[in-house]
């Protein structure tokens, strides 16, 4: 499969004008992550729901701000004739989810993360699928140190958090035990979406629980499916039947950038 076989051609875009609070709510009634922004036919930035999370909720911007305050330009793009491989590194190193495909210097169209993870998920030669000879890759792809925050502190609060430590997500704790899971997205079209006051509202209103969750001892292609089942971005990790870490589709892209897997050499025996 190539980037023009894969990228999808329906480029959700809106105007520089269009506030914050309608960008939100359009993300949300569409279940999508991102918008293009347009001016004059041509597309002149994107905002996401890291954007609105890092720009807005952490520095209290209004919500009837118009989104071109907030949008990331010029648009990371790249051209349809690279290669799919070429694509997943450039959104590695880049930290970014949704990357615009240019042809002839016009962009066209968009992949995402979710795309690129789903493409290699069903290719028998992908380095996610060679994956499966290595003993216990999960151990090593797990982001052991948990970040979390209590269910009775604000909204804000946890954008602030996700923000200072550039993640997409925190568990969220009550009597000491992790009790649920809430991300950028959540942030996004449960609080703005809604247009709701970030410091008013307590975490625990709108995380989402029971917490998805996978033991260490299962294999990556597994958690990449139950990712793809559940249209989640975040999974944890359990041992036994305690917490230990968080594995997140960023983190999946991470390791299928690297051409050789010299971390990853400890074989089964």
């Amino acid at each position: 499969m190539t980037l023009n076989e894969l990228a999808s051609r329906e480029i959700k875009a809106t105007s520089p004008s269009t506030t914050i609070l309608s960008v939100a709510e359009e993300m949300r009634q569409r279940k999508i992550g991102s918008l293009f922004i347009k001016e004059n036919g041509q597309y002149v930035g994107i905002v996401t729901d890291s954007d609105l999370v890092r720009k807005v909720l952490t520095k209290k911007i209004p919500y009837d701000t118009p989104v071109r305050d907030i949008m990331h330009s010029p648009i990371l793009e790249i051209d349809i004739e690279k290669s799919l491989i070429e694509a997943n590194h450039l959104m590695h190193l880049n930290g970014i989810r949704h990357l615009a495909i240019s042809e002839k210097g016009k962009i066209t169209g968009l992949v995402s993360v979710r795309d690129l993870v789903q493409h290699f998920y069903f290719d028998q030669n992908s380095t996610l699928n060679k994956m499966e000879d290595i003993y216990n890759p999960l151990s090593v792809l797990t982001r052991r140190n948990i970040q979390s925050i209590s269910g009775s502190a604000s909204c804000r609060e946890a954008a602030q958090k996700m923000s200072g430590s550039r993640i997409g997500s925190l568990l969220v704790t009550e009597a000491e035990a992790y009790s649920g899971i809430v991300t950028e997205t959540d942030l996004t079209r449960k609080i703005i979406g809604f247009d709701l006051p970030a410091s008013d509202i307590p975490v625990g209103s709108i995380m989402n629980t029971p917490i998805v969750d996978i033991s260490i001892s299962r294999s990556v292609l597994e958690a990449t499916e139950k990712m793809a089942i559940q249209g989640i971005r975040h999974l944890a990790v359990r041992e036994e039947k305690e917490i230990v870490g968080i594995l997140s589709i960023r983190d999946l892209i991470g390791m299928i950038s690297i051409r050789d897997l010299p971390r990853f050499s400890s074989k089964k025996t």
